[in-house]
C-alpha cells in the first residue's frame, strides 16, 4: 500500500451558471490560484449487491493512480471525512491487500466494474494570504458511460483540504463558494450518482423507532447498531489497531452477546444461543488485547504516586505486560483471517437485517418492555442479595456482568421509553465503573505477584501491589452506595409503568 490518508472534502452541487474557472482570485480572505485542467478515466468496482457503495466506501481504479479504497470516518459534518487507501497496480486485478481491507464490508463477495466515468477536471488551489496551501477545489463534469454510450451526466464541486489544515477551514471555504454561487452542499459521491438510487439504500436500514413501534423494531436496532461498529472497526484492526478500537469493537461484541440473552424469548432459541457462543471466540480475543491495555493503563496512572527513583524503572517493570499486550494484537490480527470469521460477520449482518424472530416480537414495544427489563433486573438482584459476606472477588464480578445486562437492556429500550430507562442506566453504568475498577485492580495483583520471583522487579512490583490493593478496598467500599442510588433510580423506572 503506497499511502493513507484521511480525505476531507465538502461536495457541492453546482448550478449551470457556475464556472470555477472564472471564479474571482481573491475571496474573501483567501487566494485562489489559477486554473488547470486535466481529464480523467475511473471505473468503479463493486459487489453484484453493491456492499461497499451501501456502507459508503468506495473502490476505484483511475489510469495513472492505481487503485484506491476510501473508507469512510464518522462525523457529524456535511462534509465527507473518508479515509484513502492507496494501492499501486493495474486493472487486470485487483490487489489483495484490498481485498483483505474490505474484508468487513464485501465477506467473500467478488467486486466487479460497476461505473464507468469519463471526467473533465478544473481545479484551483487556495492559499492563504500568507502563501499557504489550505485546499484544492475542483469542479468535475462528469459523464457516466456505457461502452460508447453516455447514460448520465452530473457536475460537482469539490473542497479537499490538504494535509495540516485546520477542519474548520473546510466550512469557511465552503460559505465562500456558496456565496460565489457553487451551490449547496451535496455530499453524495460520485459513484453513488453514476450507479443510481439503489446506491442511496445502506445494507442495514433501521426501523423506526417511537411510542408506536413493536418490541422487534427496537431489538432490531439495537443488533443493527452493534453490528455496524464491528463492521466499521474491521479495517481498523487490520491496519492500525489501538486502545480506541479494541475497546469499541469489544463493546459491540459484548453488548450484541447481552442482547442476545436478554432478548432471547423474541428468538429462535436455538439460532441466538449458537450465535452468542460463536460470538464468544471474537469476544475472548478482543477481551485479551482490551484486557492488557487495561493493565498496562492502571499500573502507569497508580504508579504516578510512587517517588521518583521507583517511576522511572517502571517500564521495565511492565516489559512483560508489554510483551503479553503485542502477542494479544497479534491474536486480534489473526483472528481476523480465520476461516471461522468472515461467516461469522454475514451471519452479524443478516441478523441486523433479518432477525428470526417469532410471533411475540410483534407485541407492542411499550407493552414488552417493563418485563423484561424486569427479567435482568432480577438476575442482578439475586446476585447482589446471594452474596457471601464480606463478598469474594469473584461474586463481585459477577455481579458486575450482571448490571452490565440490566445496562445495555436499558439503553437497548431507551429511544422508545425515554428519561426513565435512560436515568437507570446511567445509574447501573456507575455501579459497573465501581466494579470494573474493583476486578481490574484484584487482577493487576494476581499478574504483578507473578513477578516477586525476580529480585531485580520484586520491590517496585510490591509497591504497586499495594497501591491497587487499596484500589480493591476503596471500591469494595463505594459499591454498596452505588447499588443503594441504583435502586432508587429502578424504583422511579417502575412508577414510570
Amino acid at each position: 500500500m503506497d499511502g493513507v490518508v484521511v480525505e476531507r472534502e465538502l461536495k457541492l452541487g453546482p448550478p449551470d451558471t457556475f464556472s470555477l474557472a472564472r471564479l474571482q482570485p481573491r475571496l474573501n480572505g483567501y487566494v485562489a490560484a489559477p486554473a488547470g485542467f486535466k481529464r480523467l478515466h475511473t471505473v468503479y468496482y463493486d459487489s453484484a449487491d453493491l456492499r461497499l457503495t451501501r456502507w459508503g466506501c468506495s473502490l476505484r481504479f483511475r489510469r495513472g493512480e492505481g487503485w484506491t479504497l476510501k473508507i469512510p470516518v464518522p462525523t457529524a459534518s456535511q462534509a465527507l471525512f473518508r479515509e484513502e487507501h492507496v494501492f499501486p497496480g493495474d486493472s487486470s486485478r485487483i490487489p489483495d491487500a484490498v481485498l483483505d481491507l474490505a474484508t468487513a464490508y464485501l465477506r467473500g463477495a467478488v467486486p466487479e466494474p460497476v461505473a464507468e466515468l469519463r471526467t473533465l477536471r478544473t481545479s484551483r488551489h487556495v492559499l492563504s494570504d500568507g502563501g499557504d496551501d489550505l485546499a484544492e477545489v475542483v469542479e468535475d463534469d462528469v459523464r457516466v458511460v456505457a461502452g460508447t454510450h453516455v447514460v448520465r451526466r452530473f457536475r460537482q464541486v469539490e473542497i479537499e483540504l490538504t494535509d495540516g489544515t485546520p477542519d474548520a477551514v473546510l466550512d469557511e471555504l465552503g460559505a465562500v463558494l456558496r456565496g460565489a454561487g457553487a451551490g449547496k452542499p451535496d455530499p453524495v459521491p460520485k459513484d453513488v450518482y453514476a450507479i443510481g438510487e439503489r446506491a442511496r439504500e445502506p445494507e442495514i436500514a433501521l426501523p423506526v423507532l417511537d411510542a408506536g413501534a413493536r418490541i422487534g423494531d427496537v431489538v432490531r436496532a439495537a443488533l443493527a447498531g452493534s453490528v455496524e461498529c464491528i463492521v466499521r472497526y474491521d479495517a481498523k484492526l487490520r491496519l492500525h489497531a489501538d486502545e480506541a478500537a479494541i475497546h469499541d469493537a469489544r463493546v459491540a461484541v459484548r453488548r450484541l452477546r447481552s442482547d442476545l440473552r436478554t432478548f432471547l424469548p423474541l428468538f429462535d432459541a436455538t439460532w441466538a444461543c449458537d450465535l452468542g457462543q460463536r460470538l464468544r471466540w471474537l469476544q475472548d480475543g478482543l477481551s485479551t488485547a482490551r484486557d492488557a491495555d487495561v493493565l498496562i493503563e492502571g499500573l502507569r496512572r497508580g504508579s504516578e504516586a510512587l517517588p521518583d527513583p521507583d517511576r522511572r524503572r517502571l517500564d521495565d517493570v511492565l516489559a512483560p505486560f508489554h510483551t503479553a499486550r503485542d502477542a494479544a494484537y497479534d491474536g486480534v490480527r489473526a483472528m481476523l483471517h480465520d476461516e471461522r470469521y468472515v461467516p461469522l460477520l454475514q451471519t452479524l449482518v443478516d441478523a441486523a437485517k433479518r432477525p428470526p424472530f417469532n410471533e411475540r416480537a410483534n407485541e407492542p414495544a411499550c407493552d414488552a418492555i417493563p418485563g423484561i427489563v424486569e427479567a435482568v433486573w432480577s438476575t442482578l438482584r439475586k446476585r447482589i442479595r446471594r452474596r457471601t459476606r464480606p463478598p469474594s472477588d469473584r461474586e463481585l464480578h459477577a455481579i458486575r456482568i450482571a448490571a452490565k445486562r440490566v445496562r445495555y437492556a436499558a439503553e437497548a429500550v431507551a429511544p422508545v421509553i425515554g428519561r426513565p430507562t435512560r436515568a437507570l442506566a446511567r445509574r447501573v453504568a456507575d455501579l459497573q465503573s465501581i466494579l470494573g475498577k474493583q476486578h481490574d485492580a484484584v487482577v493487576a495483583c494476581e499478574r504483578l505477584r507473578a513477578l516477586a520471583r525476580d529480585a531485580e522487579r520484586a520491590f517496585l512490583a510490591g509497591e504497586l501491589t499495594a497501591l491497587e490493593t487499596l484500589a480493591a478496598l476503596d471500591a469494595r467500599s463505594a459499591w454498596r452506595n452505588a447499588w443503594q442510588k441504583t435502586k432508587r433510580e429502578h424504583r422511579r423506572f417502575r412508577r414510570a409503568f
